[in-house]
C-alpha cells in the first residue's frame, strides 16, 4: 500500500503540487481570516459589554450624587425654617414686655434650643453624630454654659482654657476655626468618644459655640453653624443687657 502511494505521488506532475499547495496556503488564510473575524466581533461584544457597565456604574454613581445634594438641599432648608423660627422667637422676646425675669428665662431657654437644634440639623449623612456647646468668657477662661445632649454627663461648671486650647485660640483671634483633625492641632488633644474634627465660632466679645464632629466637616455645615451662632449671639445680647441693667444677678 506505501509502494503504491508513492508511485502515484511520484508519477504526479509538478503543478499538482503548486497547485495543491497553494490551495492549503487560501485555507489557512482563509480559517485565520474567518478566526480574526470571529474574534474581532467577540472583543465588539466584551467591549460594548464593558462600555455598558461602565455607562451603568457612571448611572449610578450619578444617581448617588443627586441623592446627597438632594438631602443636603433639604436639610438646609430644614435648618432654615428653624433658624427663622428662632428668630421670630427673638422678635417676639424683645417685642413684649414682660418682667425681667420672665425675659432672662425665654432668651437662655432659647439659646439652649438653638444649640441643641444645631447638632442635628447639621447631619446630612446617616450615622453622623454631632455635639454643640456655648461657652461663655469669665476671668479669662471659657465656661461651659449650655449644651446639646452629648454634654449631659459634664459638669456645668467647666472649664477651658484661654491658652492652649482650640475654643481658647476661636476666642483670642475673633476668628473662626475649623479643624479637621484635632489631634493634629498645635492645642488639640486626641479625640474622645470618636469626636475628632471640631469647629469653633466666635460669639462676639463674650463666647464660642464648639461643634464636635466624628469626621471632617462638610461646607454645608459651616454656613449653618455660623448663622445660628448669629441667633445665640443675639438671644445673648438681650440675656446680657437685662443682667447688666441690673434687674438680676447671676453667676455663670
Amino acid at each position: 500500500m506505501r509502494t503504491t502511494v508513492e508511485a502515484f505521488f511520484r508519477q504526479q506532475p509538478e503543478w499538482v503540487y503548486f497547485i495543491t499547495g497553494l490551495i492549503i496556503v487560501i485555507g489557512l488564510v482563509t480559517i485565520f481570516i474567518l478566526i480574526g473575524r470571529a474574534a474581532m466581533k467577540y472583543t465588539e461584544k466584551i467591549d460594548k459589554e464593558l462600555g455598558f457597565q461602565k455607562i451603568q456604574r457612571e448611572l449610578h454613581d450619578t444617581k448617588y450624587q443627586a441623592a446627597i445634594h438632594q438631602d443636603i438641599s433639604l436639610q438646609t432648608i430644614h435648618a432654615l425654617r428653624n433658624a427663622e423660627r428662632f428668630l421670630e422667637q427673638l422678635q417676639q422676646a424683645r417685642r413684649f414686655s414682660v418682667q425681667a425675669e420672665e425675659n432672662l428665662q425665654t432668651y437662655e431657654n432659647l439659646m439652649i434650643r438653638v444649640v441643641h437644634a444645631l447638632s442635628s440639623d447639621i447631619k446630612f449623612q446617616p450615622g453622623e453624630q454631632h455635639r454643640s456647646a456655648v461657652w461663655i468668657e469669665e476671668a479669662e477662661q471659657l465656661v461651659y454654659f449650655t449644651g446639646s445632649n452629648a454634654f449631659d454627663d459634664r459638669d456645668g461648671n467647666q472649664i477651658l482654657p484661654m491658652n492652649d486650647t482650640i475654643a481658647g485660640r476661636c476666642f483670642r483671634k475673633k476668628e473662626t476655626q475649623l479643624v479637621p483633625d484635632v489631634s493634629a492641632d498645635v492645642d488639640g488633644s486626641p479625640s474622645q468618644n470618636g469626636y475628632g474634627a471640631l469647629l469653633c465660632i466666635p460669639l462676639s466679645e463674650w463666647g464660642v459655640l464648639t461643634v464636635d464632629a466624628h469626621h471632617a466637616f462638610q461646607e454645608e455645615v459651616l454656613y449653618i453653624c455660623r448663622l445660628y451662632a448669629r441667633v445665640i449671639d443675639l438671644a445673648f445680647f438681650e440675656y446680657s443687657q437685662i443682667i447688666d441693667d441690673g434687674y438680676i444677678a447671676q453667676q455663670f
